[in-house]
């Protein structure tokens, strides 16, 4: 599997990302710098700093406009696991 990762946010965050990376390549998945040929599409949120909060938002809607049929969008990282429910509410009204 191909995945594409960005990495909002903290310092944490980077090497949660890093880690995340380490993960997926030792268990045979690849890496790729455009999201076109990935099957999955990563965003490590960040959900403690309204800034972020809003660039995390603005990054999973435009990658979600453009992602393509068969593509899997993942948000991972603190705004998922802080405000999920709200996330899943925003995907339903776009």
């Amino acid at each position: 599997m191909k995945f594409y990762l960005e990495s909002l946010g903290c310092p944490k965050n980077l090497v949660d990302a890093h880690g995340m990376t380490r993960l997926l390549v030792h268990l045979g998945h690849r890496p790729v710098e455009d999201l076109r040929p990935a099957q999955v599409l990563i965003v490590n949120t960040c959900g403690f700093v309204e800034d972020a909060r809003a660039e995390s938002l603005g990054e999973l809607r435009k990658l979600a406009r453009k992602k393509r049929p068969g593509q899997v969008l993942i948000a991972a990282g603190c705004l998922s696991q802080l405000w999920g429910d709200r996330l899943l509410d925003a995907g339903k009204t776009g």
